[in-house]
């Protein structure tokens, strides 16, 4: 008995201050990515490879804008001016502007809704780390089951802006990593910086997809996710006309605040048009299949499992058809 009443009063309030000082470094990191002004390079390495990117990122009372320009491999581009995405391929000369619909930056976990993300995942400051001359906390971010990853963040002490991610699988080894290896912050960062440097607009001679204002139209309620893991829910249901069919491709997203999981729905133009089966590559895995002669495909940077069972729990129950 006296055991129990040392574990109440002293071992759970520890657990709740830990888990605070998590929460409290996660939303100092979340609010000091988009609003501070910095520039710098990170590598991103995955599936044996490296990639490394110098960014420019402003923000102002107009907005958030962002210029991200490759160092290694193909030459790419890709500008965020608020909501607007500019990708630009120099050796292709080809330029494509849409609509942002995510953040295109720093690719990290970015948690949407912290407080949330205790019900799934279990939130630790586990040390200290130095990364790009900054001193900085490690925050663990573990999954309370197999159907999501966990993460490993540092974040600078000073700034509280996110220095390294480490997707880790759930025996906790890293997937991928995402790390800057030199980074300066400024009060503010010239309009110049965010020029398209790679080509100019009247370089280009392969024809311009221009998609600012994409198509949105009802989605089918027909269809129905019966089974989902423990936390996800449906936060995106919308139709979209495609180039590539001449039916539109409903989209759906599922997420627990951290992870996220999409599902195209569409009828194959051919009826040998379907395929079946599961792949996966590092963090990514995706299962496809036929569901009432449409294609189904559910995809996204999440534990084979949670795509197995979200895909195996989709069907239609009646409603409007293509």
């Amino acid at each position: 008995m006296r055991a129990l009443i040392v574990y109440v009063l002293i071992f759970i309030p520890l657990s709740a201050g830990a888990e605070q000082e998590a929460k409290f470094w996660l939303n100092k990191m979340s609010i000091a990515v988009e609003s501070l002004n910095y520039e710098g390079t990170f590598v991103f390495m995955h599936d044996h490879e490296m990639e490394t990117m110098h960014i420019i990122h402003g923000s102002d009372s107009l907005g958030v804008k962002e210029r991200l320009v490759s160092l290694n491999g193909e030459p790419r581009e890709v500008i965020r001016d608020n909501g607007v995405l500019t990708c630009i391929w120099p050796k292709s000369r080809v330029l494509v502007v849409e609509r942002n619909r995510v953040r295109p930056g720093f690719p990290a976990a970015i948690p949407e809704h912290i407080d949330t993300l205790v019900d799934h995942y279990e939130l630790l400051v586990v040390g200290t780390s130095r990364i790009a001359g900054f001193d900085c906390k490690v925050i663990e971010i573990r999954p309370k089951d197999h159907f999501r990853y966990g993460y490993r963040l540092c974040v600078a002490e000073s700034s509280g802006m996110l220095l390294k991610s480490a997707m880790l699988d759930i025996e906790g080894k890293p997937i991928e990593q995402v790390m800057f290896t030199g980074i300066e912050f400024f009060d503010d960062i010239p309009e110049i910086s965010f020029k398209p440097s790679a080509i100019l607009a009247d370089s280009i001679k392969q024809a311009v997809s221009v998609r600012d204002h994409p198509t949105v139209l009802q989605a089918d309620l027909g269809w129905r996710i019966d089974r989902m893991p423990t936390g996800f829910r449906v936060s995106e249901n919308v139709k979209r006309p495609i180039p590539a069919s001449t039916s539109p491709v409903q989209h759906m997203i599922v997420s627990d605040g951290l992870a996220s999981v999409s599902i195209f729905i569409a009828k194959p133009d051919a009826v040998n048009g379907f395929f079946s089966g599961a792949i996966g590559r590092g963090a990514f895995h995706a299962y496809a299949f036929n569901v009432n002669q449409h294609q189904v495909t559910v995809v996204g940077e999440v534990p084979r499992d949670t795509v197995k069972m979200i895909g195996e729990s989709i069907v239609y129950k009646g409603g409007e058809h293509d």
